[in-house]
């Protein structure tokens, strides 16, 4: 057979892909045989999508066939060599960037709603210092150049199917724990997100993709765009002291708007050492609030405060009575004494 006979195309479904092998080989439909190698899949939050692959191989003339369907095996081989990339790598904590390519895109999809509901969980135990404290603990863990080689080949991966160019640099950093990456390119306003919340969505995909490939060896990965979390950081630190005096000023709780588990720890840690104010969380689900709350107020409840507010309203009314003029109460001034 021809090897002009036979194209591989890629496209977003399995009709476009069909239609430019067609195209490209100027035969029908009927004329061909057609071989799904990759099916296509829209990924999860935007991440992770595969285009469709297909393999249009041009039908041999009957009077030939028996002659030529002997060679076929070899196709077959190539898709099966194709899916065994995909699943072997994961395990192996050396794998190159070129063999890590397939793997990302059916572990990007094991992210279900079952996942869900670990992002939440795990983002509540970042509020605990313990779970901080035991993830840095784990045993075994991988040296940070090979967590960082790993992690740039990951996220190199998903820009590449997110259509992003950017430049990707590992943060050199002796006092850090873990291995941070800093991303740079002209879409860092898109990686973000509101509040930084698809730049947390990288993050959980990125680390999840990793603890699947090197298993207990792997450690958690910070990452990051043109030095958005120490800006963030920065101004969650002052709005928390300036909500801290309001609350302390008013003598009333403060609430703040709902905010990711990363951003309210933030809040804790900011006034944790003042003795005037305490903070808690409250709410369900993964943007929770927090409540900022004068250390008497929340000793004293809502009580004590409707009591204070009776006995200033009293203090108040006794003090407008004194400042009356005598006329306007009907009795007389100093020194006049009443003829009967």
């Amino acid at each position: 057979m021809n090897p002009n006979d036979s194209i591989e195309t890629t496209a977003p479904t399995v009709d476009q892909a069909v239609n430019q092998a067609l195209a490209q080989l100027g035969a029908e439909q009927d004329d061909v045989k057609i071989e799904v190698l990759i099916t296509p899949r829209a990924g999860v939050l935007g991440l992770g999508a595969r285009q469709a692959r297909v393999r249009v191989t041009r039908r041999v003339p009957e009077g030939a066939s028996t002659g030529v369907t002997s060679p076929p095996p070899a196709p077959p081989v190539v898709r099966e060599s194709i899916s065994a990339t995909a699943t072997p790598v994961r395990p192996e904590p050396t794998s190159s960037t070129t063999t890590s390519k397939e793997p990302l895109i059916p572990t990007v999809a094991a992210t279900n709603e079952a996942e869900v509901s670990e992002i939440e969980q795990e983002g509540e135990i970042e509020e605990e210092p313990v779970g901080a404290e035991e993830l840095s603990a784990r045993p075994d863990r991988a040296e940070p150049a090979v967590l960082a080689r790993e992690a740039t080949a990951i996220m190199a991966r998903i820009l590449e199917l997110m259509g992003e160019k950017a430049k990707i640099e590992i943060v050199e950093d002796s006092s850090a724990e873990n291995v941070e990456l800093n991303i740079k390119g002209d879409g860092s306003g898109l990686l973000i997100g509101r509040h930084g919340q698809t730049l947390d969505a990288l993050e959980y995909v990125v680390n999840r993709i990793l603890a699947r490939q090197l298993k207990d060896a792997a450690a958690p990965i910070s990452i990051d765009t043109e030095s958005y979390r120490a800006r963030r950081r920065r101004q969650l630190h002052r709005m928390a002291l300036a909500k801290g005096e309001q609350a302390k000023r008013e003598h009333l709780a403060v609430a703040l708007d709902p905010m990711p588990p990363r951003d309210r720890r933030i809040i804790h840690l900011a006034l944790k050492d003042d003795p005037l104010v305490t903070t808690r969380s409250s709410g369900d689900g993964f943007l929770r609030s927090v409540e900022i709350m004068p250390v008497d107020e929340r000793r004293e409840g809502a009580g004590a405060r409707g009591r204070d507010r009776q006995r200033e309203r009293g203090r108040e009314s006794g003090r407008d009575r004194e400042h009356t003029t005598p006329g306007q109460q009907g009795g007389f001034k100093h020194g006049q004494k009443r003829i009967v």
